[in-house]
């Protein structure tokens, strides 16, 4: 926690953290050991910067992805499927 930020959990009926109300939380979800888990955070920009390394690793990963294709064959598979595909009608109402 940053600053004079004071996060207490009460016991009881009512149960929670407790958080001043000057700050609010950002619920990020994630996933622990195959389980759904909520993140929470003071800020987007915390928020951010505790995925951030993630999200990069994971759109650089993509970089490569798909080069083991042939990219000639790629195109004409491409082009076929586009042609093979009936259009879309128009949409008339809105």
């Amino acid at each position: 926690m940053r600053g004079s930020v004071v996060a207490t959990q009460r016991t009881g009926r009512r149960g929670g953290i407790v958080v001043p109300a000057r700050h609010r939380l950002v619920a990020v979800p994630d996933e622990i050991d195959g389980q759904v888990v909520d993140r929470s955070f003071f800020s987007d920009v915390e928020a951010d910067a505790a995925f951030e390394p993630d999200s990069t690793e994971d759109a650089l990963s993509l970089a490569g992805a798909w080069s083991h294709l042939d990219w000639e064959e790629t195109v004409e598979a491409l082009d076929r499927i586009r042609h093979e595909s009936k259009p879309t009608p128009p949409i008339e109402d809105l």
